[in-house]
């Protein structure tokens, strides 16, 4: 195995493309935080050079001593992908607001967390790339998803903002909208 001596943090990482883009940059020899509410799915994939810590997005103080401490131990952040997310389907009529406000915490608040904690370094730097993962359903609307599209629609247009800010700074910043 190869070792790169750069620094990839990610959210969501303890399921889904999360877990898997963990592997596969550990497959190169990254050095990887790891973040995401299950402490113990992270643990047990045993990466190299990893580093896997129990946060919660919408808390940006622990979010930010994460990041702090796994960079003190491999250098600055390089790549974020802002992963974590939740899906809380329903009619806007009948859900709960406390499902869209956790949407829109997690989703949207999460992302822009993210971004702020590395962005000012990489602006710095000049070098760094942030990935934000959004939704097809954040160009798409679909039945019974106002809230999510809502929250995936908001990612999308912070996304294309900060790419714009950023770009002088030779910073990419990117969505990828699966679904």
């Amino acid at each position: 195995m190869k070792t790169n001596n750069k620094l990839i943090v990610i959210t969501g990482a303890s399921s889904g493309f999360g877990i898997e883009m963990a592997k596969e940059f550990a497959k190169d020899g990254y050095s990887l935080l790891l973040l995401a509410r299950r402490i113990e799915k992270m643990e047990a994939l045993k990466l190299p050079n990893t580093m896997c810590r129990k946060v919660d997005v919408t808390h940006k103080d622990e979010f930010e001593a994460a990041v702090r401490e796994a960079e003190a131990k491999f250098g600055k952040t390089d790549l974020i992908v802002n992963n974590a997310g939740v899906m809380l389907l329903g009619d806007i009529a009948t859900q709960d607001a406390k499902e869209w406000k956790t949407m829109l915490d997690v989703n949207v608040m999460g992302v822009m967390k993210g971004m702020q904690i590395v962005m000012n370094d990489m602006k710095l730097r000049k070098t760094g790339t942030i990935i934000n993962i959004s939704s097809i359903a954040g160009v798409i609307p679909f039945d019974n998803h106002a809230a999510y599209c809502a929250s995936k629609f908001g990612v999308t247009g912070l996304t294309k903002v900060v790419r714009g800010e950023l770009s002088p700074f030779n910073v990419r910043v990117l969505s990828i909208m699966p679904g």
